[in-house]
């Protein structure tokens, strides 16, 4: 339910992408470079920093930094989660074009840009309450397309691909006697998260996006961003 709930938002707003005709540009001229805000919101609220820095050849380097809190029932923990990816972008018709042989050659236009990053995340769990600490490393693969208008309204609709990490409590079973109460430990389960989102470029150095994510292990979230471009 939740992912057709975001497919019926970004289809509502894809009109108006569609309807946006001023200024239009292609695809290559998305922006690839930016410091961007998260304000994220869950059962908790969490706040988020990215970067990403152009290389050349369509590849870039993505650098975030997530914080947030997680409530387990009993006690509260704070949530840290890092990853660091390489990306590649192109636009379509460049796609299409670089593949044409036989001297048949195929008239495609850019009117979206197709992208793919490839990393690790890590997730690291830390409480004052019991002496809980640990930290876990998962590679993290995330791709997607950008459509719209790279000077007004833009969309991004992606698929995120990484084995996650979650408290898993090991109680003391009944009838014995343990050293400790509750022990504490880190499950992994394979995640696979479907987001989508939209962007009002302001001028050509700001703009705010709108993001919803779906997951199979953790709560859905909804995120509020300011992206300074460059």
């Amino acid at each position: 339910m939740k992912i057709y709930f975001i497919a019926f938002l970004v289809t509502i707003f894809s009109t108006q992408i569609l309807a946006d005709k001023e200024d239009e540009e292609s695809s290559k001229d998305f922006k690839y470079s930016h410091l961007k805000l998260d304000l994220i919101q869950t059962d908790d609220t969490a706040i988020g920093l990215s970067a990403s820095l152009p290389l050349p050849g369509g590849l870039y380097i993505v650098l975030q930094r997530k914080a947030e809190g997680v409530d387990t029932s009993d006690d509260s923990y704070d949530r840290i989660i890092n990853a660091a990816r390489l990306g590649i972008h192109a636009g379509i018709g460049d796609i299409f074009e670089s593949i044409s042989s036989n001297g048949i050659k195929l008239d495609v236009k850019n009117f979206f840009d197709v992208y793919a990053e490839l990393g690790l995340k890590s997730t690291s769990y830390e409480t004052d309450i019991v002496s809980f600490s640990e930290d876990d490393s998962q590679a993290n693969v995330i791709a997607g397309i950008r459509f719209g208008n790279p000077s007004g309204w833009e969309g991004n609709l992606f698929v995120d691909f990484s084995k996650d990490s979650e408290i898993k409590i090991n109680e003391c079973p009944a009838g014995q006697i343990c050293t400790q109460l509750v022990e504490y430990e880190l499950a992994d389960k394979t995640d696979q998260k479907f987001g989508g989102g939209l962007q009002y470029n302001i001028n050509k150095r700001s703009a705010v996006t709108l993001e919803m994510m779906s997951s199979k292990i953790f709560d859905s979230s909804v995120s509020l961003s300011y992206k300074l471009k460059f």
